[in-house]
């Protein structure tokens, strides 16, 4: 919509350009009149209306001792016949940073609920730091 609207101001412009220039030359009258006409008639493009940009701020951590969220030998999924993961290890500190990419279906999800505590796990070990709180922006 933005190039649009650039496009048809550009468009615009250009007319009125021709319509200043020969707007007192008798033999191009009709056509300074068309010109304004075609201006007239151009339904204009509405203003982009740019969304706000979000800030997040995330005040400084207190320092905890590692590990702060560990999986060890994880079996996750939902129920015995449901299993999306099995044997996840996972270690995660201050410094970890971690991006889950993976098709549809892959387990990030899943992985992602079962680190968070909302998901029991099937068979293994997990720790959370009894100080961690986790907050989830999905």
């Amino acid at each position: 919509m933005k190039k649009a609207k650039e496009g048809q101001q550009d468009k615009i412009a250009h007319m009125q350009k021709f319509i200043d220039k020969f707007r007192y030359n008798a033999k191009r009258a009709s056509l300074v009149q068309s010109r304004i006409k075609a201006i007239q008639r151009i339904d204009l493009v509405a203003d982009v209306v740019s969304d706000p940009a979000c800030v997040f701020m995330f005040p400084n951590p207190e320092k905890l001792s590692p590990p702060m969220c560990r999986l060890d030998e994880a079996k996750l999924g939902y129920g015995e016949n449901k299993i999306i993961l099995s044997g996840v290890n996972i270690n995660i500190d201050l410094e970890t940073r971690i991006a889950l990419i993976g098709p549809n279906g892959a387990g990030k999800s899943t992985l992602v609920k079962s680190l968070t505590g909302d998901l029991e796990l099937i068979d293994g070990y997990r720790f959370l730091h009894n100080r961690l709180r986790i907050g989830l922006f999905t």
